[in-house]
């Protein structure tokens, strides 16, 4: 019973970490680029890789890599900012929770999530490196209807830069047997 309130803590709190980063300026400075309001992050989360070891706390590489992305940051005046406005409600409150698969470094867990106009229910992958290391959630399904969770734009490739190869070596031609022509006679 206190594992399943221990996973229950952790997932209600890691489905909070990215609207707590939205919903965290609370100053009144508000700058307009292309029609869109940002405001600057405080201090706190004033670069992408503290944002990115905030969400690590909870969240596994990719899944923190794909919210970064999805916070639609943007530098305006050399500081970091995120678009102005109210935080969506989002399903973040675990209303159910049962885990499917139990091994020493792996859980599956199932939670019913509430909040906002809908309740989901999720699938989680929960992994560790080792016997004394904290759990991160690796997988999350539904992500497609999560403004948080869904998939990114590749980065644009940097200016390719000519890459030498080395010179294939020729194939050799298959020696076949030929045949000598004869050539005619001119009379």
């Amino acid at each position: 019973m206190d594992h399943e309130r221990f996973f229950r803590n952790m997932i209600e709190q890691a489905e909070q970490v990215w609207s707590r980063v939205v919903s965290s300026p609370r100053r009144k400075v508000v700058y307009t680029v292309n029609g869109v309001d940002y405001t600057p992050l405080p201090d706190r989360f004033n670069t992408r890789r503290k944002i990115a070891r905030y969400f690590r706390r909870f969240w596994g590489k990719r899944l923190t890599r794909v919210m970064v992305c999805n916070l639609n940051l943007r530098v305006v005046k050399g500081k970091l900012c995120v678009p102005a406005g109210d935080v969506p409600l989002l399903p973040t409150m675990v209303q159910s929770l049962r885990i499917v698969r139990n091994r020493p470094n792996q859980k599956v867990i199932r939670a019913v999530l509430t909040g906002g106009a809908t309740r989901v229910r999720i699938d989680y992958r929960l992994v560790r490196t080792g016997p004394s290391s904290p759990f991160s959630i690796a997988k999350r399904t539904a992500r497609e209807f999560d403004i948080r969770y869904r998939s990114c734009p590749a980065k644009p490739a940097a200016a390719a830069k000519p890459t030498i190869k080395p010179a294939a070596k020729l194939a050799a031609k298959p020696t076949a047997v030929r045949k000598k022509r004869k050539l005619l006679k001119t009379p």
